[in-house]
């Protein structure tokens, strides 16, 4: 327990000490329409409004934990013999008691401070990974529809290339230097991309409802981006972006609350050892003002008889579940810590790939699709060398796109500081007949449109 009471309390430290680097160690990238969008679905996500009810809910819990118990009103009749005998004999009497429990001082001040220590815990655990959770949809939302419209882009430009293509295939069939399958070929590869482009505006389309919706605006509002996905940027030391996610990290302010809470409930529990007290008071008719009036005052005490078997066993329970609460903690540090470095693990090898893709790969594409033209105009290729070198630089092309949509979405897992394993996929689809390019992803990737998602 040692061991995992000096882990707790590094990972504290680390929370301690993240608040100035907080703003400097962000993973995720500044955009200025992004962060608008951010800061209107924090304020009109329901999800949201659903945790700040709940928190709201456990904050009515204080005063009525801090409360007196209710007082307790009673009636009795006294009787003097076998008829009735009330005004007619002294020891008849018609009563009204009220009693009230005390608790020992200090009690009820206790348990209100542990259901405010309570409430805290639904605050920092329940709102702030609700607010961090609309935050990381808005962001990802976002950078797949800045995927889906890079992937248009990319069709409109293969579209051209491929035009170009189908004119000289037509121009040599012309001069008698090809032959008519070419040509058909080349279009057939047009008339394909138009079936892409149009599954791409039906994903664009998709994109833009899913931002709104988490924003809460009318679904069809359209949506403005910048032209192309963000490339490179600086990113913080694996350390600084640990002790950053520590600092944000619900869970972890959470189970720090918990602890608070795990000692209070111990103090009360000690107090039960001690006994409460009943004050009770009186005032008794007797049917006639001339017997005078009667009245009765008294305190009671409570005798903790079965403190073996109630008050004991409730004192080894807080003190259980307050080492519950310590081991939790340090499991929240550990596992936190873990999450956020497969994380920049996954960022890293994604713009280390992208690198790959820009300076190596896609430079050769180009270089392969003119040489492959050149053969071809010269009569040394048959065109479906063409139609390969053109389908490969353009799906090297999406593959680059998904590959940088890919790495700022792992930014934002970064940032989201989630216990849970992040499982990401991204698929460029701009298959057409004979080729198809598809970007490796942490998880399996879902066909269909140019879709990157994280959950």
């Amino acid at each position: 327990m040692k061991f995992r009471s000096i882990i707790a309390a590094v990972a504290l430290l680390l929370a301690a000490t993240a608040p100035a680097q907080t703003s400097a160690s962000r993973a995720s990238l500044s955009d200025p329409a992004l962060d608008a969008l951010v800061a209107e679905a924090l304020a009109n996500a329901p999800e949201i409004s659903a945790a700040r009810s709940i928190s709201i809910a456990a904050r009515h819990r204080i005063v009525p934990a801090a409360t007196l118990p209710d007082p307790f009103i009673s009636t009795t009749y006294q009787n003097d013999g076998r008829s009735l005998s009330l005004g007619k004999a002294e020891g008849s009497f018609l009563g009204l008691m009220v009693s009230q429990t005390i608790p020992w001082p200090g009690k009820l001040s206790l348990a209100g401070r542990v259901a405010e220590s309570e409430a805290k815990e639904i605050e920092r655990g329940a709102v702030g990974r609700s607010e961090l959770a609309i935050e990381a949809r808005v962001r990802n939302a976002w950078y797949d529809l800045l995927l889906a419209r890079a992937i248009d882009g990319i069709i409109d430009d293969r579209h051209a290339a491929a035009a170009q293509i189908e004119a000289t295939t037509r121009a040599r069939y012309a001069a008698g230097l090809g032959v008519q399958q070419d040509v058909l070929r080349a279009q057939i590869e047009l008339a394909r991309l138009d079936e892409l482009k149009a599954t791409q505006q039906a994903t664009i389309a998709a994109r833009t409802a899913e931002i709104n919706r988490l924003v809460g605006s009318p679904q069809d509002r359209a949506i403005d981006t910048p032209a192309t996905l963000p490339s490179e940027a600086t990113l913080a030391s694996a350390s600084t972006l640990i002790a950053a996610a520590a600092q944000r990290s619900p869970e972890i302010a959470s189970a720090a609350q918990a602890l608070e809470s795990g000692r209070l409930r111990v103090d009360l529990a000690r107090r039960n050892f001690l006994p409460d007290f009943t004050v009770n008071g009186g005032s008794m008719y007797r049917g006639s003002f001339a017997m005078g009036p009667m009245w009765q005052v008294g305190v009671g005490v409570s005798v903790p008889l079965w403190i073996d078997r109630r008050q004991q066993n409730q004192l080894a329970e807080a003190k259980a579940l307050a080492d519950a609460r310590t081991a939790d903690q340090s499991a929240v540090a550990l596992e936190l810590e873990l999450r956020t470095r497969e994380r920049i693990a996954q960022l890293q090898a994604a713009l280390r790939i992208a690198r790959t893709y820009r300076e190596s790969i896609l430079p050769l594409d180009e270089l392969s699709l003119e040489s492959a033209l050149a053969s071809y105009q010269s009569a040394k290729l048959p065109f479906i060398s063409v139609l390969d070198a053109l389908n490969t630089l353009y799906g090297d092309r999406a593959t680059l796109m998904s590959r940088l949509a890919e790495a700022a979405k792992w930014r934002v897992a970064i940032d989201e500081a989630s216990l849970q394993p992040t499982a990401m996929s991204a698929t460029a689809a701009m298959s057409s007949g004979s080729a198809s390019a598809q970007t490796p992803a942490p998880a399996t990737a879902a066909s269909g449109g140019s879709s990157t998602s994280m959950r």
